[in-house]
Parts: C-alpha cells; sequence; structure tokens
C-alpha cells in the first residue's frame, strides 16, 4: 500500500503530511518574501512549501530522506502545475547542503508531531535534525535562511541560534486571528 490516505483534487497527503504541512495562506506569504532566483526546501514533505517558493522563485530545489514523501511532492507539484520548475532529491539535508548553491534556504524540519502544541515553551532540542547542525548545513548554501517553527518555540533560544554581530527577525504567522506558527529569517530576508 503506498500509505496515502488523502486525496482533494488531486493533491495527495499521507498521515504525518496531514499533521505537519503548512497552511496554504502562510506557505504563500513565505514564499512571497522569500522569492529569489534559487532556493532550497531542505525538508520538503509533501511539498506545500516547496510548491508555494515555484511560484515566486525560478528554481527549487526540494530535498527530503523519505522517498514517499519525494513522490507526494512531485504528484502535488504536477497539480498546482510547477513540476518543471522543482528538482526533486531523496536525500538527507545535512549530508547533501555541501553540495548545493542557492540563494535561499527554507528549512521547516520535523517537529516531533502533534504532541509539540501540549508543551507550554517548544525547545529546540526536540527538532531532528539537531539545529545547530542544520543552521551550519544552511549556511553552507547560504546566509539567506528561513526556519519554519512551532507557535510556542523558545525565543531565547532562536536568539541563540544567531551569529555573533547578525541580526534575526521572528515573525508570528497568525490564521484566523491566532498565532499557529513562527518564521525565523537570517541574512538579507530580514525586513529592514
Amino acid at each position: 500500500s503506498s500509505g496515502i490516505n488523502a486525496e482533494y483534487g488531486g493533491i495527495k497527503l499521507d498521515q504525518e503530511s496531514w499533521h505537519s504541512v503548512t497552511p496554504e495562506r502562510i506557505a504563500e506569504h513565505i514564499s512571497y518574501r522569500l522569492g529569489c532566483d534559487v532556493a532550497v526546501d531542505g525538508f520538503c514533505g509533501a511539498g506545500g512549501n516547496a510548491i508555494q517558493l515555484a511560484m515566486t522563485c525560478h528554481r527549487v530545489i526540494a530535498v527530503d530522506i523519505d522517498p514517499v514523501k519525494i513522490e507526494l511532492a512531485r504528484n502535488n507539484a504536477t497539480v498546482y502545475g510547477v513540476e518543471d520548475r522543482i528538482e526533486f532529491i531523496v536525500g538527507d539535508f545535512l549530508k547533501i547542503a555541501p553540495s548545493l548553491r542557492a540563494d535561499v534556504v527554507f528549512l521547516s524540519p520535523p517537529w516531533g508531531g502533534p504532541e509539540y502544541l501540549r508543551e507550554d515553551v517548544y525547545s529546540l532540542s526536540n527538532l531532528t535534525p539537531d539545529c545547530d547542525k542544520m543552521m551550519a548545513a544552511a549556511r553552507q548554501i547560504s546566509e539567506n535562511i528561513a526556519l519554519f517553527l512551532p507557535r510556542n518555540v523558545s525565543v531565547d533560544e532562536v536568539i541563540e541560534l544567531v551569529e555573533p554581530g547578525k541580526k534575526v527577525e521572528v515573525e508570528q504567522n497568525f490564521l484566523n486571528r491566532r498565532v499557529k506558527t513562527v518564521t525565523v529569517y537570517f541574512g538579507e530576508l530580514i525586513s529592514e
């Protein structure tokens, strides 16, 4: 069995993707801010963010360690008509990052399932892979990084990710007047 348990207008999601896909309006907003020539989506999952990035960037490199997720993402990109702008790679972002070249890196690593909402404050130590290793890998590609995190993330821990003398922007993403998620921007992605 393919593990696909939801299909809407041709969009396919598996159980994990159903819980982890970025709400489309938020993905649209982030992709507008990240518009560039080449973007990397380091943990593309079912492709929600990669698809939106393909609408504001000339090319997207979408990476996921799970071949099933890459197949879902490829299908979903075809439904949206942007598959020709996305290069899909099955692989470990930490291992392949040094070989990638891009203007912007988008990171939406696994948060560890819906349990994260039970925490008062979400610690970056819950992320897989390790957040410091992930940021170091992303910085080998570009200083322009957007990190997509739970709404209850520890802002103190986020600030610790900033390199000395550099800035960070922490943006709360609202949907229906409630904070849904947080996007952290580094490098030239920061709004002045």
